[in-house]
């Protein structure tokens, strides 16, 4: 048995809270073998209060600390972080304080704990490993900034969009460059977002464990369906899934309804822009905004969609959606990563007319539709559990120890 310290921008998201559940669903495997510690900067006190009480959280930690926030950026501090071109979740250069007391912070727990082994999640926090720590690092940075980025580049409209967009991705390649330094293992979601990193960064030791699905939350109904709804699901406040709520809902939906007018698109997740507000003002289209429970949503969709343009990594809303055995038309982009057939599990399509005749053709084929929610159901529990993901990542630190000790290590 081992003693996991666990570095996190904010709690892990259970299958019932907003976010990728990534984190939280490899902890949980992880912690039927070893210890987990959990250190985290979450400012939300709701959102702690939602993972504390959550049933599945219970035995997965054994000690979760919070730490500070940082403090006002000064005049100075803005400055210094501005001629560095950093990042956004950098502090080294906007607050040197805070950054050097939680770089502390974390070398006293590992000493006080007898921790044997740091795994990181996502680059904002890669950058409090202090180079003195002497166990094994791993960060999982889920997908690549960099692969991001550059397909965001190619839909900013606007010359200062553009710059802003360029700026930080010549510094997310300048951050995925170094990552391997500073840790033993880089772990990404899809090989997509691998090779960009090995690329990057060749010299690094990289590894791909696909994002998984929660089987025993996600599961099918087909008593509930309303065969005029249409859903996408998602943070509507990250870019990404904004661009593809009123990509849908300008440029898919109104070919749809020419065929099927009584349809309705459901945009169902938290944190929705502005710009996804407005889409309420269409006749036909719903924004919920934070709903308790996604699931009542999607097992009701007569179609699962997911309109994706940009972004990286694997989609957990798709493995999701295909959990509940909901027929689901997709782009390409949305199914990167994933072992999944175009006419199989899932229909793709990357143009308007394209996506939209796909959508028709589940809407008025309940047999086509039956199938194809059927062959995706059987995809994801053969291939996309938390718990196969689960073993790969245990192996994974299985030979990290022990090529670091060099002696065998096995769970106990």
């Amino acid at each position: 048995m081992m003693k996991i310290l666990v570095l996190a921008l904010d709690v892990p998201a259970t299958s019932r809270m907003p976010g990728s559940p990534r984190l939280f669903n490899l902890c949980r495997e992880l912690s039927r073998h070893h210890e987990m510690y959990l250190m985290t900067l979450c400012e939300s006190q709701s959102r702690y209060d939602d993972f504390i009480n959550d049933p599945a959280s219970t035995y997965v930690f054994k000690r979760v600390e919070i730490l500070p926030s940082p403090p006002p950026a000064s005049w100075l501090g803005q400055q210094r972080h501005r001629i560095h071109l950093a990042a956004y979740f950098e502090t080294r250069f906007r607050h040197r304080e805070f950054y050097h007391s939680i770089r502390a912070k974390i070398l006293e727990v590992c000493a006080l704990e007898g921790i044997t082994l740091i795994y990181v999640d996502r680059m904002g926090m890669a950058q409090y490993v202090d180079c003195q720590v002497s166990v094994p690092v791993i960060v999982d940075m889920h997908d690549s900034s960099s692969l991001r980025l550059t397909r965001t580049l190619a839909f900013d409209l606007g010359i200062l969009s553009k710059l802003r967009t360029f700026l930080s991705l010549v510094r997310a390649k300048q951050l995925e460059k170094a990552i391997g330094k500073s840790c033993d293992l880089i772990i990404t979601n899809s090989l997509v977002d691998e090779c960009v990193v090995k690329e990057l960064s060749g010299s690094s030791r990289t590894m791909t464990i696909n994002n998984g699905v929660d089987m025993e939350f996600f599961t099918p109904s087909l008593n509930e369906i309303d065969p005029n709804m249409l859903v996408f699901s998602g943070v509507m406040g990250y870019h990404p899934n904004e661009d593809a709520a009123l990509y849908f809902a300008r440029d898919i939906l109104p070919l749809i309804k020419a065929k099927c007018p009584y349809v309705e698109f459901w945009i169902v997740g938290s944190q929705p822009s502005d710009r996804v507000n407005e889409l309420k003002q269409i006749p036909g289209i719903h924004v919920t905004g934070h709903v308790e429970d996604v699931r009542p949503f999607v097992r009701k969709a007569a179609v699962y969609v997911c309109p994706l343009r940009i972004g990286s990594g694997v989609k957990n809303k798709i493995l999701a959606a295909m959990a509940m055995q909901k027929p689901t038309v997709a782009t390409s982009l949305s199914i990167d990563g994933l072992n999944l057939a175009d006419d199989r599990e899932v229909l793709l399509a990357d143009e308007p007319q394209d996506f939209a005749d796909k959508v028709v053709r589940l809407l008025t084929d309940q047999k086509a539709a039956q199938q194809l929610g059927a062959n995706g159901l059987a995809r994801v529990q053969g291939e996309y559990s938390w718990g196969a993901m689960g073993k790969v990542l245990e192996t994974a630190i299985q030979s990290l120890v022990a090529s670091r000790n060099g002696c065998a290590y096995g769970p106990g």
